[in-house]
């Protein structure tokens, strides 16, 4: 209720979503803004802004016309995936692997999307596990194993020689590796498996992994040179692991690619695929984003449209290389959505700053009828006591909120059901009642953190927004139902159960 507030420019039929997906919340056909080169776009502004309010909008609206995916990247269940095996894992790895399952289980225009490119990246990193045996690589790989199966009637555009010549090799390995004792680091594993697998493929799927994997730097052109030293980087850790773990991105934006490309993809496939990242701020964002935005400097080109959230309205230090920021290019709903978008260039620097590639989304206030009129809407269903009494609950609203959509649902919901005595302060209003959905009554705001009344607290409940559940379940396998991930709605047939957002 409300999710709307503020952004209907944003979200209607004709709105900045709508030309961006190249597709209307209702299935209607849109002329794509920008591109080939797509700018990551950053939502940006402070707490109250309904950032992560605006993505999961965003992600309910379209996620049934064109394959889109939320991830939260503060939620810890990738970290935790990742923590047994250090070696074979991270949690970019696992974030990766959880959207590529995610845009698999697609039932919309299409049909799903199968991953053998990133899947070759997956298996060769999977030679680091701790066990160190033939069996321990083999539980490892299956994990990945549902990327590679091809949904039934898939039409035109089907690649089944990719699944044949990757799990094949993964059995040749084991094969050539029983009895034998392996090294620490499955040298011997990932020997086998490179040379299982290049024995299997086609020349159409050697030439796929050459143009992929052969650029991989170091590999001169040869792929499995190429796969090698990426298994060998991600064990290195460090800045060697964020370059392979960049490369593992890259390889499943060109599956995207190579599902929309061919005839199969243009008679079959619609709009461009997004993939919605909220609390992009925290670690795992600030990779995600660094990957494909130094990616897209570098020349590389794809259709997937990125969108995540920053507090900074400068979008963070990762953007700007150390150096002052610059100026990005920025606009807000109220202007005008850009109808054109260049990639800055410095003239001193070929390659510049990773600012150069995002289009900052300044997220919008509410303006004085906005704020009144939502605040009437919210109240519709309360008991009136006269239009004093309305008139005041608007004002005090109005004065709290600072504009602020969240900041401003929260109170005013509270406010339905509160009287406010005509002699009190604005601010009792924060100590109006709010029931959740679960039951519980709290607090309409902090008042530590509503606007001019303090600074905001390190931890627990600020300006009205619930701390995010933390789910930490028993380290399960790629693909189950976890919390932190919104997945696309299987349309238009079932598809797997979809967590309920939180509360922030």
């Amino acid at each position: 209720m409300h999710e709307d507030l503020g952004f209907e420019k944003l979200l209607d039929t004709d709105g900045f979503f709508a030309h961006l997906l190249g597709r209307s919340p209702s299935g209607a056909d849109r002329k794509p803004l920008y591109g080939p080169d797509l700018p990551v776009v950053l939502l940006t502004g402070g707490p109250g802004m309904g950032k992560g309010r605006l993505l999961r909008v965003v992600h309910d609206r379209f996620a049934r016309q064109v394959p889109v995916i939320h991830l939260d990247c503060a939620s810890p269940v990738y970290a935790d995936r990742a923590g047994p095996e250090p070696g074979a894992r991270s949690a970019v790895t696992e974030a990766l692997a959880e959207a590529a399952l995610l845009l698999h289980t697609w039932r919309g225009t299409g049909g799903a999307f199968t991953f053998p490119r990133f899947f070759a990246g997956l298996a060769v990193i999977s030679t680091g596990v701790a066990g160190g045996t033939g069996e321990a690589i083999r539980t490892e790989v299956e994990r990945y194993e549902e990327l590679l199966q091809q949904p039934r009637l898939r039409g035109l555009g089907a690649r089944d020689f990719w699944r044949g010549a990757l799990l094949g090799a993964v059995q040749k390995m084991l094969e050539v590796l029983a009895g034998q004792t392996l090294g620490p680091y499955g040298a011997t594993a990932l020997t086998a498996l490179l040379d299982a697998l290049f024995e299997r493929l086609t020349p159409r799927g050697e030439a796929e992994l050459t143009r992929i994997y052969g650029e991989y730097p170091g590999a001169a052109g040869q792929p499995k040179h190429g796969l090698r030293r990426l298994a060998a980087d991600f064990r290195a850790g460090g800045e060697r692991r964020e370059d392979a773990e960049r490369f593992l991105f890259q390889a499943l934006r060109e599956d995207l690619e190579a599902a929309y490309g061919g005839l199969g993809g243009w008679l079959g496939r619609v709009g461009r695929p997004g993939l919605l990242l909220d609390h992009a701020e925290e670690p795992l964002g600030e990779r995600l984003l660094r990957a494909v935005l130094t990616d897209r400097r570098d020349g590389q080109r794809d259709r997937v449209v990125v969108v995540g959230t920053a507090r900074r309205a400068d979008g963070g230090d990762f953007l700007h290389g150390g150096l002052p920021p610059r100026e990005a290019a920025a606009f807000r709903p109220a202007d005008g959505v850009p109808a054109t978008w260049s990639r800055r260039r410095d003239p001193e620097d070929d390659r510049g700053p990773l600012s150069a590639g995002v289009l900052m989304l300044r997220m919008p206030f509410l303006a004085g009828d906005q704020l009144r009129r939502a605040t009437e809407r919210i109240q519709l269903g309360a008991e009136r006591e006269g239009g004093v009494h309305r008139r005041r609950i608007t004002a005090a609203v109005a004065q709290l909120s600072g504009g602020r959509p969240h900041t401003v649902i929260r109170p005013a919901t509270a406010a339905a059901d509160h009287r406010m005595e005509t002699d009190t302060n604005d601010r009792a209003i924060l100590d109006a009642t709010l029931h959740h959905p679960d039951g519980a009554p709290r607090a309409a705001c902090d008042r530590r953190t509503a606007p001019g009344t303090g600074p905001r607290p390190a931890t627990g409940t600020a300006a009205g927004r619930a701390p995010r559940p933390v789910a930490r379940p028993p380290h399960p396998p790629v693909g189950g139902t976890r919390p932190g991930v919104r997945r696309g709605p299987a349309a238009p047939s079932p598809g797997r159960p979809r967590p309920a957002p939180d509360g922030t």
